[in-house]
Formats: structure tokens, C-alpha cells, sequence
């Protein structure tokens, strides 16, 4: 039980460093900002529709979805405001959109992870729990790509990347050692923290991610490259069951 958590946040850790570097050679590949915050909505939008919404309705059923979402929506228009009146020190608007992109994603994907932890905590030792912590790995590379490809934009290097790894991760490790020592199943209220998440998550990747790119661009073309992200995500998913 001791080590239970390590292990959790360890397996968490290696899949958003994954997903970290393939942000980090994307940025490479890539000079125009249009391409890579379409392509990013894209995987966001993919990874909600086809992952994080279908778990949510399973857990706690559309009731609270609906009202999850809802009060996440107000969540995100409060945080947006915060944010809005904090001076982010950097030599462009441009990057200061990225930065706060990227903060609120990684909080929200953090927030979303202490569920997560409480309903892996009690398999833990079990045969659904090293599926379910393989599943881990492979389903947090595509966030590290989200989280990561804004922050690398604004300049941000290798210590950032562990840093906000560290910030994703401890809730998951927290979440896992209380579901393990208290045997935590996924109640209604677990269910509506994660759509608190979702709708928090979407909101950023609409009117943050997709937004700025329709500015530098055109919508078509953002559209086009978002639905090729979304599509990625689609046979990631697949291909990893």
C-alpha cells in the first residue's frame, strides 16, 4: 500500500513527459502558430468527446453532466476574469495567451486527475489495476502534447515541462492513496469534479486555442486541421484499447 502511490504518479509522470516531447518536436515542425493551436483544439475536442464525456455519463449519468458542465462553464468564466486582471511578464500578447492556455489546462487536467486516482486507488495490486494504470500511460501522452505545445510556444523549457508535470501528477498519487485507504468508489460526487473539468478544459479549447487560431488564419483551414486533430485522437484511443 505504501508504494501504491508512486507508482500511480509515476506511471501518470511518464505519460505526460511522452506527450512533452512530442510537443517539443512538434513545435519544430511547425512555425505557424494557426497550425498547431488548431491542431491542439482538435486533440482537446477529441480527447473530450471520445474519452472524458463517455466516462463521465457512465459514472454519474447525463443529470449530473448537465450540471457539472453548467456550473464548470461559470468556474471558467470566473477563473477567465482572474486571470485577465494578472499581468503575465512577457514580451508579446501572443505568448501571454499561451501562458495562460497553458496554466489552465494543466490545472484542469490536474483537477480531473484526483478522481481518477480515487477510483484506480482500490484496484491497485489487481489485474484491472495494472490494465487500468496501462491505460494511464497511454491516454496521458495526448495531454502532455495539450498542455505542453502553449507553454513551449511562450518559450518555456525542459524545467517548466517537470515542474508542470509535478503539478499534474500529485493529485492523481493523492487520489489514488485515498481511494486505497478508504475504498472510495466513483460517487456522483467524483463525477460531477470531473465534468467540473471538461467544461473548463472545453472552454479553453474553443475560445482560447481554436479562437486565437481563427484570428491568425482562416476558419476552414482551422476547422480542417482541428478535425485532422480530432481524428488522431480517435485512432489513438482505438488503437490503444
Amino acid at each position: 500500500m505504501d508504494t501504491t502511490w508512486i507508482i500511480s504518479a509515476f506511471a501518470s509522470a511518464l505519460g505526460i513527459s511522452v506527450g512533452g516531447g512530442l510537443a517539443w518536436l512538434m513545435k519544430g515542425f511547425h512555425r505557424g502558430f494557426s497550425f498547431i493551436y488548431s491542431l491542439c483544439a482538435g486533440l482537446i475536442v477529441g480527447l473530450l468527446f471520445l474519452e472524458m464525456i463517455p466516462e463521465s455519463i457512465e459514472l454519474g449519468g447525463w443529470i449530473i453532466l448537465a450540471v457539472g458542465v453548467t456550473l464548470g462553464l461559470l468556474l471558467f468564466q470566473y477563473i477567465h476574469q482572474l486571470m485577465n486582471k494578472i499581468t503575465i511578464i512577457t514580451n508579446s500578447h501572443q505568448k501571454d495567451i499561451f501562458v495562460r492556455s497553458g496554466v489552465l489546462l494543466a490545472f484542469s487536467i490536474a483537477f480531473h486527475n484526483f478522481p481518477v486516482g480515487i477510483a484506480l486507488g482500490p484496484t491497485m495490486g489487481t489485474e484491472l489495476g495494472a490494465l487500468m494504470l496501462t491505460t494511464l500511460v497511454l491516454h496521458n501522452i495526448p495531454e502532455g502534447i495539450i498542455v505542453f505545445t502553449p507553454l513551449f510556444l511562450a518559450g518555456f523549457g525542459i524545467l517548466t515541462c517537470v515542474f508542470i508535470t509535478a503539478i499534474i501528477t500529485l493529485p492523481l498519487a493523492l487520489g489514488t492513496l485515498l481511494g486505497q485507504l478508504f475504498n472510495f468508489g466513483m460517487s456522483p460526487l467524483l463525477a460531477f469534479m470531473i465534468n467540473l473539468s471538461i467544461a473548463i478544459i472545453f472552454m479553453v479549447a474553443v475560445k482560447e486555442i481554436f479562437g486565437e487560431a481563427v484570428k491568425n488564419s482562416t476558419l476552414l483551414y482551422s476547422s480542417i486541421v482541428g478535425l485532422f486533430g480530432f481524428g488522431i485522437i480517435y485512432l489513438y484511443i482505438n488503437l490503444s484499447l
